[in-house]
């Protein structure tokens, strides 16, 4: 079992399956959701997600592109959030508080990557993928 956590910990959550693979997004939201070039993340399917504690504090922000950033309202950490209409839940790497041997799947949204952001996977891809599908796959998610 996996579990993680907001920076001040009032946020948590455990996952009951140990992810093996995830994906970096190079795109501007990414990029301006962490702050820095690209955020790393994984999908999991909801069964497998619990929320520990926080849920109350966690505040939403949505583009009316259906682009989602979860926050926990008292720190701003970028949270889980379940995945626009789908059974998934993305959960950022960084929020996890294991130490887990995963295996990138690939870049995304290379065309938007700045250059001083130059480190690849060698599955580089210049634009998101045209479905969820080709990530689940990528990530062996079971659904």
């Amino acid at each position: 079992m996996a579990t993680g956590q907001c920076l001040c910990g009032a946020v948590s959550f455990c996952l009951a399956v140990e992810p093996r693979f995830f994906y970096r997004c190079h795109c501007t939201l990414c990029r301006k959701q962490t702050g820095v070039g690209h955020n790393l993340a994984t999908l999991v399917n909801a069964r497998d997600f619990r929320w520990e504690k926080g849920q109350g504090a966690i505040t939403s922000w949505r583009k009316s592109s259906g682009y989602r950033n979860d926050f926990c309202s008292s720190c701003g950490s970028t949270v889980p959030n379940l995945l626009r209409e789908t059974p998934y839940f993305w959960i950022p790497l960084g929020l996890l508080d294991v130490e887990l041997s995963m295996e990138c799947i690939g870049d995304f949204c290379t065309d938007d990557a700045m250059p001083w952001d130059e480190h690849r996977s060698g599955k580089s891809h210049c634009t998101a993928p045209d479905s969820l599908g080709f990530i689940l796959q990528e990530l062996q998610v079971n659904d």
